[in-house]
């Protein structure tokens, strides 16, 4: 069964290993002459334009070739692992592909993962302002809540235009590249994209007093750092679950989160994701819901099937969910470089006229039917610049059958589809910079959405503030709430 996740999790846990990171801060890199690091760069360009199926979806061909020959022609000069990869990190995010990415060799990832020196501080980037959330420097933690002004002198706007444009994320969607360089990864993007080290000299502003604050503070190295997380915050932390259910007004009102389309609903590992659906919608009809708040925000996404499937639920007529899925070709050039590469399935596709591949044996092609129970009552969906993938297809599917209100922000996916599921790892031969290209562009079964390169666009826009997240408030779970009372009231 296909399955897709952000490139986070296709490049190994982007979110806590910070993937890409060079030597630690003693180390000296290693320099690659200017032939190496042309090579190594043609053959990132050749793969990702021969095997990405969907690589101009957003970004015109004769503006995808500027942008990557404008790069290549600032290789003039010997370079390390760093300088190459900030280079081609954002020509590759010129793409405007959420499931595309780059990272440097894993055993330079793995030192930076255990050993180098990191911002000790835990950052959200809110309307593109980056703010203190946790403050891992002194048992006080008197920094959370301030905003960053600057860090080693660069001033704040420009670490955040430099981390969004090297940050891959679908179409222009800005809710979704925002939340990408927050928390961990802020402190992470500081030495990859930015080159700085520790000790770290902040210039902070308290935003209810307008009040000035410098700090210099020493680094710390992931791995304290995430003990530290877990034993002061630990309400921060993963839920491992990927559904639960609650009721509501005596039943009049289910609410239902889905963290995840992928595996159990219960600690025990007992009820998958779809056993799960079934039974809460059976429990929906023996309490006679009236109507549900559904959680998607973090749901990065899963397995296909999964998200068709919850759908179901949730229509009464037979429904098409896919208008295609497409591949390039079954076997390619990259394959040379492509680590752990598989075979292209062939009961999964068919080549038609076009010289394309169909991913005709896909379980979401075709027409698909509703589910029973179904539910036909009032729908509520929170989302967020994290509900991505296969959440959202799901949620354009939602959106375009007109079920239900959505509260939040603006979901993290492209409206019409992506490019996922096949994936190859790309080894680029001297640096070992490697390129995480999807094969498999989908193309989801909606139509009349002028906003193409946008997800969906919350009908009551809902943002949290840094207060608001100190305070633990979830005022878009609120506006939900008020929401799902209206005409629910016995």
């Amino acid at each position: 069964m296909i399955r897709r996740t952000t490139v986070v999790a296709l490049a190994g846990a982007l979110a806590l290993a910070f993937q890409g990171f060079a030597q630690a801060p003693n180390a000296s890199p290693s320099k690659f002459s200017r032939e190496q690091l042309v090579e190594d760069f043609r053959v990132a360009r050749h793969a990702l334009e021969e095997g990405h199926s969907g690589i101009y979806r957003y970004t015109k061909k004769a503006d995808l070739d500027r942008v990557f020959d404008a790069a290549e022609r600032s290789l003039d000069r010997p370079m390390d692992a760093w300088e190459l990869y900030r280079v081609l990190a954002p020509a590759v995010a010129a793409i405007k592909c959420g499931h595309t990415g780059l990272g440097l060799p894993k055993e330079l990832q793995n030192e930076l993962n255990t050993t180098v020196p990191l911002l000790p501080l835990q950052v959200k980037v809110l309307g593109g302002t980056p703010y203190v959330f946790r403050d891992f420097s002194s048992p006080a933690g008197s920094l959370a809540g301030l905003e960053i002004r600057s860090v080693n002198g660069v001033a704040a706007p420009r670490i955040v235009a430099t981390m969004m444009a090297a940050t891959p994320a679908d179409g222009d969607v800005v809710t979704s590249r925002e939340r990408r360089i927050s928390d961990w990864r802020f402190a992470g993007n500081l030495v990859r994209l930015l080159a700085m080290r520790s000790p770290y000299d902040l210039e902070l502003v308290d935003p209810s007093a307008s009040k000035t604050v410098k700090a210099t503070l020493a680094g710390v190295d992931l791995p304290k750092l995430l003990e530290a997380s877990k034993a002061r915050y630990p309400q921060d932390q993963r839920i491992e679950d990927s559904g639960d259910l609650d009721f509501l007004d005596d039943g009049r009102i289910a609410r239902m989160t889905v963290r995840g389309f992928f595996g159990f609903a219960d600690a025990e590992h007992k009820e998958d994701l779809q056993q799960f659906f079934k039974e809460s919608f059976a429990a929906m009809r023996a309490k006679g819901t009236k109507a549900l708040i559904l959680d998607v925000r973090g749901n990065g996404g899963g397995e296909d099937a999964l998200g068709r499937i919850l759908l179901s639920y949730l229509l009464d007529a037979p429904f098409k969910y896919y208008d295609d899925l497409i591949l390039n070709k079954v076997s390619y050039d990259l394959q040379k470089y492509a680590e752990g590469w598989e075979p292209i399935p062939e009961k999964l596709v068919e080549k038609r006229a076009d010289g394309l591949y169909h991913a005709v044996g896909h379980p979401n092609w075709g027409i698909q039917q509703p589910s029973s129970p179904g539910f036909g009552g009032k729908v509520v969906i929170l989302i967020n610049g994290d509900s991505f993938s296969t959440t959202s297809e799901f949620l354009s599917q939602v959106h375009f059958h007109h079920r239900a209100t959505f509260v939040g922000e603006e979901s993290g996916g492209g409206y019409y589809g992506n490019t996922s599921g096949v994936d190859a790892n790309v080894i680029l031969p001297n640096t070992k910079l490697q390129v995480q290209i999807p094969l498999l562009t989908y193309y989801v079964a909606v139509s009349g959405y002028a906003a193409a390169a946008h997800g969906v666009i919350p009908d009551h826009p809902v943002r949290p503030t840094i207060a608001d997240l100190l305070a633990g408030k979830d005022p878009a779970m609120e506006t939900a709430l008020s929401l799902a009372r209206r005409g629910t009231a016995p």
